[in-house]
């Protein structure tokens, strides 16, 4: 059955366990309804949370269709002791033709509930990942990535949605733009802007900006965007803001965190405005 496409996208999934080398093994992984966006390719990281720590293996990408087909088994080292306490999580990812990646949905498995299942497939409907309740302020949709050799932490203002103000109908046909401001800790570094887009109530700047940051003041870093619209006389309003850094909670944090685990990697997800 095709699930209809506004509905969580469905996961079929099969898990083995082989005792003589302690491996946890995922098999028979199918993927299907979602959005039907053919133009991207998508793939299934999987993360197992144990006492000895992270483990992540991914499947190839694949295109996008009604029903995607891996025919790749995920391996993750476990032992039996560690079984009880261990976490898998599978999320199915996109990745857009300018190799953005972006969450679709996931499921997480306590492993201690999961043993007379072993070796059964089964259909689980994914749930799409927590969003912070609207806030009325619109949302903007942002990659970043870093770049470990150069370092190098690129950020991707992509676009914005329902953008709205107090005086918003005066404020519509003036421009926006973004200021990014880089911190380390309180200490506010760098800041830069994006180009003017015309204010719409769906702006696209499609703008990168780069700061320098070396590798080991990473984790103590946080980036902060404000949405800013300039009125006739010159004067700018904030329309709303953002943090990205492990100071904060929710995507914003979950974001952070994506950046740090998968260097040179593109991650995009859309964020709240909040003043």
């Amino acid at each position: 059955m095709a699930a209809s496409c506004n509905q969580a996208p469905e996961l079929r999934y099969s898990l083995v366990y082989d005792q003589e080398k302690a491996e946890l093994r995922v098999a028979l992984l199918e993927g299907k309804g979602g959005d039907q966006d053919t133009a991207c390719h998508c793939y299934i990281l999987g993360t197992l949370v144990s006492k000895s720590g992270v483990a992540e293996a991914q499947t190839e990408l694949k295109k996008k269709v009604l029903h995607t087909l891996w025919e790749q088994v995920l391996q993750f080292p476990l032992t039996e002791e560690e079984m009880p306490e261990g976490t898998l999580t599978l999320t199915l990812r996109n990745c857009d033709k300018f190799s953005r990646h972006s969450i679709v949905g996931e499921l997480k498995l306590s492993l201690a509930n999961t043993e007379e299942s072993f070796g059964m497939a089964q259909w689980e409907r994914l749930k799409t990942p927590e969003k912070e309740p609207s806030t009325g302020h619109g949302e903007v949709l942002l990659s970043i990535s870093y770049l470990p050799a150069a370092n190098r932490l690129l950020v991707v203002i992509i676009k914005a949605k329902n953008l709205h103000s107090k005086q918003l109908k005066d404020l519509l046909g003036n421009d926006v733009s973004v200021k990014v401001t880089l911190r380390h800790q309180s200490l506010k570094l760098k800041k830069k802007q994006t180009k003017r887009a015309k204010h719409k109530i769906n702006p696209v700047w499609n703008e990168m900006i780069m700061f320098e940051v070396p590798h080991e003041l990473l984790r103590a870093s946080s980036v902060e965007l404000e949405m800013l619209s300039q009125d006739g006389a010159g004067q700018s309003h904030m329309l709303g803001k953002c943090s990205l850094g492990l100071h904060v909670t929710g995507t914003e944090r979950s974001h952070w965190e994506e950046m740090l685990r998968n260097p040179r990697r593109q991650i995009a997800m859309w964020h709240q405005l909040h003043m």
